[in-house]
């Protein structure tokens, strides 16, 4: 399979509920990159749609009631992040998709890599950080694909 985005140690939260749903999208994109090299556009635009889209909304509350629930001090900032995410793959990505040509979706893919990564890469490894700090364990399993 070819690959966009390559799974990395620095994508690492320490909490293993979150690593496994964030390597599911990673692998997600991957799948919906070489779906693309393919010719397969309606294929990887569906792919996105269900499980980039539907995927992603699960994760974030996941996240967010993780957070809450143990009172992480940055949640609010947090869910605006996630907030604006959605907004933008639902209002910008997804008509560019439906509408537009191959290189609008590559165009949009190229966003959701570089998101994810900085969004991972970033404010997911600090509450990582965080709740290695305060001792808190997350026995959460991840949520479910469907």
């Amino acid at each position: 399979m070819r690959e966009i985005i390559k799974w990395s140690k620095d994508f690492e939260t320490g909490i293993k509920a979150f690593d496994d749903e964030h390597k599911f999208l990673v692998k997600t994109l991957n799948e919906i990159y070489s779906l693309l090299g393919e010719g397969k556009k309606e294929e990887a635009k569906e792919l996105l749609k269900k499980r980039v889209v539907n995927y992603a909304a699960k994760h974030f509350k996941h996240e967010e009631e993780v957070m809450e629930k143990y009172g992480y001090p940055d949640l609010e900032r947090h869910k605006k992040t996630h907030e604006i995410f959605v907004k933008t793959v639902i209002e910008k990505l997804l008509p560019k998709i439906e509408e537009g040509s191959e290189n609008d979706f590559r165009s949009a893919l190229s966003f959701l890599v570089g998101w994810l990564t900085m969004h991972i890469a970033k404010p997911d490894k600090e509450y990582g950080k965080w709740f290695k700090e305060k001792g808190i364990v997350i026995e959460d399993e991840m949520v479910n694909i469907d």
